[in-house]
């Protein structure tokens, strides 16, 4: 039964067994003629070749004739799918092959027919199992046999306290007992005698333990006597001079300490004096500047007054480059945007001068009144002026780049990391730039879809053509109806480029005169196998080629 028929048959045929197991002795009749590893749902075609079932599928993502990959006299020149049977034969052959189990490394010697592969591997004593610990911190991993072995000698293991029973980790027995553990004995610190003593107990014997050592009343003068209270008195008895001399050094040291916090006080007060004569120094000087005021700001009134007159120069600039795309006039407007460039360099450095000449003073510059904000405004303007040029620039390059005898060439660097953005979803279509079927024809752009889009996701390269509003409309016949060609570039031979035509269809709102900005695109969405695509033909540093060709017969100029 052919494979175009055997869809509802497929449940019920013997499957190639799961994974890729190895084998002890795997035949070459037993290996795929196109990808040359063991025969995975096995196929054979008229003239008797073996493949896989899915290799079989993707002979037809090729161009045709479709070869088959037996390369020998008798092969069939060119295959047809209903021609490709399953082999349940081969099959069977192939689910009995002996294999090693996956465990060979860890010490399993067990051969088995590939079939019973699974059974057996989840079985297998070799098996590497987890040890039960692995929640205490314990990484080790080891066969079933071991693992009992490997668990009761473990230093994650649950082991319980010996002194307060708590259930705890091997490994942190001895931290546990030597800090944590309330019951664990200790000794006194005063050494009292006591030595045994659980430790949840010895703060309270502390407080009443006999030789709880005592601090002389003098400390906080110097005297760093300690002892039991009975030596602590006899020594305040007979150190009363000592604890005098103490208290004397002591009352001096205070006198000192006083005498230097008067003086910083008073150095505290000249600074502020000197503080007080600098911020009457600065009002002065912001006093004299605003006498200078007036003539700022009618410096100021002059720039703007310029600004203007640039700004209109820039908007005449800008129609005269919507109505015109000619070579010689972009030079020319080129020419324009250099002189509106230059002279917004020397408003630039007027301003420059003004601020170093009249609004400052060394590195103490005071601004005031409301000249700083006026300045910030033309800073803001001259940069509105920087913007509007750059768009300037981008619409003739534009321009520049564009095509008018209605046919796209479009070069698509970085495809890998392109694909892997659509892939994740950050980036799942690229537009082209837009072309013309003349130059007061019809504006169109490309639609691509790199890792496929509807039926052709995941699988396929999916290429759609645009119509987009142009500056002409109103002149042209609507709807579209001009033949269109989507073409995939051989970059190998040349001869082997990819190519479907179609011829828009006058009721589709995709050729309809644009209302919004472009149309909805119209094409192919599974232009081309992902797998044909990625081959050295159509893929080379990284980059495609796609083209567009729109037949330009039958267009009135308008």
């Amino acid at each position: 039964m052919a494979l175009a028929s055997m869809n509802s048959f497929s449940l019920s045929m013997q499957q190639t067994p799961p994974g890729h197991p190895f084998f002890v002795n795997l035949d070459p009749k037993h290996r795929c003629l196109k990808c040359r590893d063991v025969l995975r749902d096995a196929v054979q075609t008229l003239c008797g070749h073996r493949m896989c079932e899915v290799c079989a599928f993707k002979l037809f993502d090729e161009q045709p004739p479709y070869a088959c990959p037996g390369k020998d006299d008798t092969c069939v020149p060119n295959l047809k799918k209903e021609e490709i049977f399953r082999d349940p034969s081969a099959r069977r052959e192939i689910a009995t092959l002996l294999v090693f189990c996956p465990h060979k490394e860890q010490g399993c010697k067990k051969e088995m027919p590939w079939k019973q592969q699974e059974e057996h591997t989840s079985n297998c004593v070799y098996k590497p199992v987890q040890c039960g610990y692995v929640n205490n911190g314990c990484d080790v991993s080891t066969n079933q046999q071991n693992l009992v072995n490997h668990q009761q000698r473990c230093d994650y293991r649950n082991v319980p306290c010996s002194y307060c029973k708590e259930d705890i980790i091997f490994k942190n027995k001895e931290d546990h007992e030597s800090v944590g553990c309330m019951k664990y004995p200790i000794v006194c610190p005063n050494s009292c005698g006591i030595d045994n003593l659980p430790r949840e107990e010895m703060s309270e014997h502390i407080i009443e333990c006999p030789k709880r050592p005592f601090h002389c009343k003098f400390t906080n003068v110097g005297c760093d006597f300690t002892g039991t209270k009975e030596e602590v008195s006899k020594h305040e008895e007979g150190s009363v001079d000592h604890h005098l001399q103490l208290t004397t050094v002591y009352t001096a040291s205070v006198d000192l300490q006083s005498m230097e916090i008067r003086r910083e006080l008073q150095d505290m007060s000249d600074r502020q004096n000197n503080f007080k004569k600098t911020v009457d120094h600065y009002l002065a000087e912001v006093s004299s500047l605003k006498e200078g005021m007036e003539a700022r700001k009618k410096a100021i009134k002059e720039i703007k007054l310029q600004s203007v007159a640039v700004a209109e120069r820039l908007i005449h600039m800008e129609r005269r480059v919507e109505d015109t795309v000619g070579k010689d006039t972009v030079d020319r407007q080129g020419r324009d945007i250099q002189t509106l460039r230059d002279g917004q360099t020397n408003l630039s450095n007027r301003l420059t001068r003004i601020e170093q000449n009249g609004l400052g003073n060394g590195d103490r510059t005071v601004f005031g009144g409301n000249v700083g904000n006026q300045l910030q405004a033309h800073e803001r303007q001259i940069g509105l002026m920087d913007i509007r040029l750059s768009e300037i620039d981008l619409r003739l390059q534009i321009h520049e780049t564009a095509s008018f005898n209605g046919v796209l060439m479009w070069k698509i660097r970085d495809y890998a990391r392109r694909k892997q953005e659509a892939r994740n979803g950050r980036t799942l279509s690229l537009y082209s730039q837009p072309f013309y079927t003349s130059q007061f024809g019809y504006k169109m752009c490309a639609r691509v879809y790199l890792n496929g889009d509807g039926m052709g996701k995941g699988t396929h390269m999916s290429l759609f053509f645009v119509v987009m509003r142009g500056d002409f409309d109103s002149l042209l016949p609507w709807p579209f109806q001009q033949k269109v060609t989507l073409s995939l570039l051989d970059q190998d031979t040349g001869n082997n480029k990819l190519s479907d035509s179609f011829q828009p269809d006058p009721n589709s709102n995709s050729f309809r005169r644009p209302q919004t900005e472009m149309n909805i695109a119209s094409g192919c969405p599974v232009f081309v196998a992902q797998s044909v695509l990625e081959t050295k033909t159509y893929l080379q540093d990284d980059t495609i080629f796609i083209k567009v060709e729109v037949d330009t017969n039958g267009i009135n100029p308008p």
